[in-house]
C-alpha cells in the first residue's frame, strides 16, 4: 500500500472513530475488566471483518466498545483502504462524504431534540402549576413532576431532585438543566430557581409560562408546516413529474411518429 493510501486509511480511521462515539469519554479501569471478563462462548463467536477491523482501530484509539460503533468504523475503514489501493482521490472522496453526513446527521439529532423539548415543555409546565396548586411546595412538586413525567424534561427534574439527597441545593441543580437538556427549558429553570432563592409566588409565573410554551409549540409546529412544501419538492421533481411525462407525453410522441410517412 502506498504512503498515501496510509496516510487516507488512518485518517479515515480517525474521522469514523469520532463520529461513531463523539464525546464519549475513554474507558475507565473498570469498562476495562468487564470487556475482558467477557464469557469465552461470546469470544469463540465469529465477527464480521468489518466488526473486527473497527474495534480493534477503535480500542487503538482508546474507545469504549460498541458493536453499533465497531461495525461502522470497519465497513468506512475498509472502504477507505479499498479505495486508497484504486486511487487516492476517491478515498478522500469518501472521506469527505463521511464528514459531511456526519454533520448532517448531528444537525438533524439536534433538530429533533430540539422539537422534542419543545413539544413536552407545555405538559410539564401544566403539571408543575397543577402540583402547585394543590399546595404542595416547590421542592416536593419538583420531585412528583419528576416521578410521575414523562418526557427528557421530566426526567432532568427527577434527576435534580435526587441530587437533593446529596447536599446540593434544588436550586443549584435546576440551574444546570439549560446545560444539562437544552436552552429550551431556561424560561421553566428561571421561575423555579426565582420561586426557590427568593420565594416569588411561582403559580402565577408558571401560569404565564404555560402561555409562553404553548404559543411556542404552536409556532414551531407551524414552522414545520411551512417547510413540508419544500421537504416534498424533491420527490416531486425527481419522481411525479418524470412518471407523468412517462404517462402522458410519451405516448403522444409515440403516436405521432408511428402516423409519420416512410
Amino acid at each position: 500500500m502506498s504512503p498515501g493510501a496510509l496516510a487516507v486509511l488512518w485518517a479515515a480511521t480517525a474521522l469514523a472513530a469520532s463520529w461513531s462515539s463523539a464525546g464519549r469519554p475513554a474507558p475507565e479501569v473498570g469498562a476495562r475488566i468487564a470487556a475482558l471478563r467477557t464469557p469465552l462462548a461470546a469470544g469463540r463467536r465469529r465477527r464480521s471483518p468489518a466488526v473486527a477491523v473497527g474495534a480493534r482501530l477503535r480500542r487503538a484509539l482508546g474507545r469504549t466498545p460498541d458493536a453499533t460503533a465497531d461495525r461502522a468504523v470497519g465497513r468506512l475503514a475498509l472502504c477507505v483502504a479499498a479505495l486508497g489501493l484504486v486511487e487516492p482521490v476517491l478515498a478522500v472522496g469518501a472521506l469527505g462524504v463521511a464528514g459531511v453526513a456526519r454533520t448532517l446527521r448531528r444537525r438533524r439529532v439536534a433538530r429533533a431534540r430540539r422539537a422534542a423539548l419543545v413539544d413536552e415543555l407545555p405538559e410539564v409546565v401544566d403539571l408543575l402549576t397543577l402540583a402547585s396548586s394543590s399546595g404542595l411546595s416547590v421542592p416536593l412538586a419538583v420531585a412528583t413532576v419528576g416521578r410521575h413525567g414523562v418526557g427528557e424534561v421530566a426526567v432532568a427534574l427527577r434527576r435534580a431532585h435526587e441530587l437533593t439527597g446529596r447536599g446540593v441545593s434544588l436550586a443549584d441543580a435546576v440551574a444546570e438543566l439549560p446545560r444539562q437538556v437544552g436552552e429550551e427549558v431556561r424560561p421553566l429553570v428561571r421561575v423555579l430557581a426565582g420561586s426557590l432563592r427568593d420565594g416569588t409566588a411561582i403559580v402565577p409565573a408558571l401560569e404565564r409560562l404555560a402561555s409562553e410554551v404553548r404559543t411556542e409549540r404552536r409556532r414551531a409546529a407551524e414552522e414545520r408546516a411551512r417547510r413540508l412544501p419544500v421537504v416534498l419538492l424533491f420527490p416531486l421533481v425527481v419522481c411525479v413529474l418524470p412518471a407523468f411525462g412517462l404517462l402522458t407525453v410519451v405516448p403522444l410522441l409515440v403516436g405521432a411518429l408511428d402516423g409519420l410517412p416512410v
